[in-house]
């Protein structure tokens, strides 16, 4: 028995698989204080019911390092990177912890804090969106999941605060536009008039164009219902015909070539981030919104413009309509045109209702 003394109060300290493990007794008892010893060390060989062995515990970054290697073979290689990345930001927080001292309240710490981090490479001194915040969570989860232990994160961690989707305004959209440099200006087009994905519309091909029809077909996705047909707009129409025309590769939107770059046209385009950022910039755009809220901004204008909910969730790729009602955002002046709507609505039925007691009196008195 190793117990000590700490002033009144009788603590114990042991090793257990190379870790040190000490905890007080909470009392000045020695006796009980070894008994607390020997029931923790139980504890820690066997299950509650003294039957199942535990596996030996682990630290963070080894527990890290089995998940990145499950991952490398299980998942694409666009899913592996994102879990990386996480895995990386998670690395900052919890560091050399052992699994078990990974606990909800820690989470919970790791969770405010990311919140108030400012955005990387953010010219706006914005702060890390509850949407990254939330994929860091999810990849924790799958870490202790992977190793089958129970996780420390909970359902309520995963924040549903505003500012995760964005309606850009027809001001911001102007000013935008007309500081877009290309092909950010054509690829933005694309999003804001289809509401295809950013990854849709940089992986776009020629080959799926069909100009006859005016329709874009997307052959990539996770489910059945994000590889669809949309319709092209005549805005749309223009541009990807134009892009077709003088297209050297098979992709719509393919890598800039440069001096020895020229394998790069047999590959889409990956990103537009810093031509967003600096387009933004000139635009003079005070809240900062992402590439993909043009997508959430079509969404909601086309169910303003009537669009019904099982339409726009076949033309965004939706499985479910609820998933698309997350992207609707009604604004303030759409809701008062439903407000005026439905109090003509009522002024009719309490009318229509007047006439019919009225005719009843009537008849009544005849």
């Amino acid at each position: 028995m190793a117990v000590f003394r700490r002033g009144k109060i009788w603590w114990y300290r042991f090793e257990f698989c190379g870790r040190r493990i000490q905890g007080s007794s909470h009392c000045g008892n020695k006796h009980k204080a070894e008994q607390l010893e020997a029931k923790r060390k139980t504890d820690l060989a066997e299950g509650n019911a003294g039957i199942r062995r535990k596996a030996a515990p682990m630290r963070f970054d080894d527990a890290i390092q089995r998940f990145l290697e499950w991952s490398t073979g299980r998942h694409r290689p666009k899913t592996y990177g994102a879990h990386k990345m996480h895995c990386d930001t998670l690395k900052r927080f919890f560091r050399g912890k052992w699994l078990d001292a990974i606990t909800p309240q820690a989470v919970e710490q790791f969770r405010q804090t990311r919140l108030r981090e400012q955005r990387k490479n953010a010219h706006d001194g914005s702060t890390v969106a509850p949407a990254t915040v939330n994929r860091a969570l999810q990849t924790l989860r799958l870490i202790f999941n992977h190793l089958e232990l129970k996780s420390p994160t909970r359902k309520e961690m995963f924040s549903k605060e505003e500012g995760q989707t964005r309606v850009v305004t027809v001001e911001e959209e102007l000013a935008y536009f007309r500081e877009a440099s290309q092909p950010l200006k054509d690829i933005a087009t694309v999003i804001l008039q289809t509401g295809l994905r950013p990854d849709e519309a940089f992986r776009m091909e020629a080959r799926n164009l069909d100009f006859v029809r005016r329709t874009i077909f997307n052959p990539i996705g996770k489910t059945k219902a994000a590889r669809r047909t949309i319709p092209m707009t005549n805005d749309v129409f223009i541009t990807l015909q134009n892009r077709v025309k003088a297209a050297r590769s098979p992709w719509v939107f393919y890598s800039p070539a440069g001096p020895g770059r020229a394998e790069h046209l047999d590959q889409p385009i990956k990103s537009v981030r810093k031509a967003h950022d600096a387009a933004l910039k000139r635009a003079g755009v005070q809240q900062h919104f992402r590439l993909y809220d043009l997508r959430h901004t079509y969404a909601t204008r086309a169910a303003q413009a009537g669009v019904d909910v099982l339409t726009l969730a076949a033309l965004l790729g939706h499985t479910t309509v609820q998933m698309t009602s997350r992207y609707v955002h009604p604004t303030d002046q759409h809701k008062r045109e439903a407000a005026q709507k439905l109090e003509v609505y009522n002024a009719d039925v309490v009318f229509k209702y007047a006439e019919s007691i009225s005719g009843s009196l009537q008849k009544s008195l005849q």
